[in-house]
């Protein structure tokens, strides 16, 4: 976890991208409250499988970090498979 004041907390003019595989119960419902979330900019449920990938676009790691948490607390979903874009 990046704690505040940490150089990776600070803004940057570069925004932090991730690919996230949330594997969860039924798909249509947990892709509908995660598009709703801030910072994910694409949401598809993925065929032949109960997970959904999202795009997650943060301005620094701390709030992506808080943006995985809230993922990961969203009802329906069992577990997150997350690769930082480097």
């Amino acid at each position: 976890m990046v704690r505040p004041g940490h150089p990776l907390a600070q803004e940057s003019p570069r925004r932090f991208s991730a690919y996230v595989f949330v594997s969860c119960y039924q798909p249509k419902r947990v892709r509908e409250a995660l598009s709703q979330l801030p910072g994910v900019t694409k949401a598809h449920v993925l065929m032949g499988a109960s997970e959904v990938a999202l795009v997650i676009e943060e301005k620094n790691l701390a709030s992506l970090q808080m943006r995985l948490s809230e993922v990961q607390a969203t009802p329906g979903v069992r577990k997150l498979s997350v690769k930082v874009a480097a």
